[in-house]
């Protein structure tokens, strides 16, 4: 055995040399995990809190459904636009000639081989996975068109002017599209990034008197153009589908300017892409890119005249002037449509004939339709109840709704809102008055629709806090702790009372939340 001390001083410092990358490693290891859980710390509490949402009203199913769903819609195109990315780099460097050209390029060229040196195939993949990473990971958000699209369900109704079942338009349009749109933007980034490869190995040259592109190059180049033209025929053949939901004419769905400007103009640049697809492919075979840019520039004019400009002044000039005439048998599309989709396609219209002679025994006869009439329009009266019925800054009401409840033996129609909680209003700003004292709305303002006051105002059957019932109906729960305008959280069952709602004294009556609902904090 010899001591440390007594070692050559060679040998000790290889072992020191070996010790100091590794605590380097470690060094970064760490920070970079540190790094991770801050800046991922939000949205990792946000994922489980949906989770515990999810499992404290028993769905988690439909939790791990949508959470499966987005990760193998990120996995499929991350994978995806990998194998693309990776493959024509690979192409790229296959290609890339044996002596380069000299010229004011080669320097920096040289420099990059030098650095990069053996570390071609570790780049390759890196460069593929971080572009990967970019434009699959977006996929995600596109589970719910993929879950409409894998259930797809025929409507056994197909539309006037394409004759698909409507199923189609529903179910499958959407995420068709979004696919097609996706490939034609890989495949952009792709011919992008595969063109500055060809420009590193040396397959490009801008600045030189001899061969600027190899053709082994241009080749390859023009695979991926026509492959790009191939996708934009897609979306071409896709969009003229999605002329049944156009909003351009007097209603919505394909006008007399979709049907007779916008939809020649689609399948017209449908067939361009298609015949640039042919060009492109002939371009390997011949000497520069004149046919290929004359392609283009043709696409091009023809997307914006024929596409844009067309339409527009047909719509301006030639359907306006003369609308009731042109948008005739599309009107009478979007009738029958609504029809169907409202159940009212079987509807028998009969004459009404006319009597004037109104009696009092009519008006008894049918009190009940009489004294339902509505009188207070749904969307003017939410502006009293805010006036009348908010009573405290902390409570807000969003919208009212019609509807028909048994008062006092009659059925009665009324307009409704309930009084939710404005959490900004609340008098206490602090952390405590927001999250455990003011947790709640309370109450609702439920008035008949036909009927008001002597002062003009509607007649309030439940109204106030403490509340005022003049009906038979019951609150079993006035607190309103979840709503269509309530966000953020609350927390409940705290040492501190909640402050239930305050008295004709102005005292502050406290409860206790006694619901089931919510996510229990029961751990760490």
């Amino acid at each position: 055995m010899r001591a440390g001390d007594d070692m050559p001083r060679g040998e000790r410092r290889s072992r020191r040399r070996e010790h100091r990358p590794r605590g380097r490693v470690i060094l970064i290891v760490v920070a970079v995990a540190l790094f991770i859980l801050v800046t991922t710390l939000r949205s990792v509490a946000s994922f489980y809190t949906d989770y515990l949402w999810f499992n404290s009203i028993g769905q988690t199913g439909v939790w791990r459904g949508v959470l499966g769903t987005k990760i193998g819609l990120a996995v499929v195109f991350i994978g995806l636009f990998f194998a693309l990315m990776w493959v024509n780099l690979l192409i790229a460097d296959r290609l890339a000639p044996r002596f380069r050209p000299a010229g004011p390029e080669e320097e920096l060229i040289e420099r990059y081989h030098e650095i990069i040196g053996q570390r071609q195939g570790a780049l390759r993949i890196g460069i593929a996975a971080l572009f990967a990473v970019i434009a699959g990971a977006g996929a995600a958000g596109e589970w719910n068109e993929y879950l409409l699209f894998r259930n797809y369900v025929s409507f056994g109704v197909k539309d006037p002017q394409f004759h698909k079942d409507i199923g189609f338009y529903v179910f499958q349009l959407p995420f068709l599209g979004w696919i097609v749109g996706w490939l034609f933007a890989a495949f952009v980034i792709v011919f992008i990034v595969t063109a500055v490869a060809h420009y590193l190995n040396g397959g490009i040259r801008v600045q030189t008197p001899f061969q600027r592109v190899t053709p082994q190059v241009k080749a390859h180049l023009s695979v991926l153009l026509a492959l790009l033209a191939l996708t934009k025929a897609g979306l071409y053949y896709l969009q003229q589908f999605s002329l049944t939901t156009s909003t351009r004419g007097t209603v919505d769905g394909a006008t007399y300017t979709d049907v007779h400007t916008q939809l020649p103009a689609i399948r017209l640049l449908l067939i361009i892409s298609l015949f640039s697809v042919a060009l492109f492919l002939y371009n390997i075979f011949r000497r520069g890119w004149v046919l290929p840019v004359l392609g283009v520039g043709l696409w091009a004019f023809v997307a914006v005249v024929a596409g844009s400009i067309v339409p527009a002044l047909v719509q301006k000039f030639r359907v306006e002037p003369q609308e009731s005439t042109r948008e005739r048998p599309y009107i009478e599309r979007n009738i029958t449509a609504t029809r169907a989709a409202m159940n009212l396609a079987n509807v028998e219209v009969t004459d009404f004939g006319n009597d004037t002679s109104l009696t009092t025994n009519d008006l008894l006869s049918n009190s009940d339709t009489v004294g339902n009439i509505r009188l207070w329009d749904p969307n003017i009266i939410p502006n009293t109840y805010r006036a009348l019925q908010a009573l405290k800054p902390f409570y807000k009401i969003e919208d009212v709704d019609v509807d028909r409840y048994t008062i006092n033996g009659q059925k009665t129609q009324v307009v409704l809102s309930a009084r939710e909680l404005n959490s900004g209003g609340a008098p206490q700003q602090s952390w405590e008055g927001t999250h455990l004292a003011f947790t709640h709305g309370y109450g609702l303002v439920m008035s008949s629709s036909s009927k008001l006051t002597q002062d003009g105002q509607p007649d309030q059957l439940i109204r106030g806090i403490p509340i005022t019932n003049d009906t038979n109906i019951k609150l079993d729960q006035p607190g309103i702790y979840f709503g269509q305008g309530l966000d953020g959280y609350v927390v409940v069952n705290s040492k501190r009372q909640e402050i239930d709602y305050e008295d004709t004294g102005g005292n502050n009556v406290s409860t206790t939340y006694s619901g089931s609902d919510g996510i229990q904090l029961s751990s760490w």
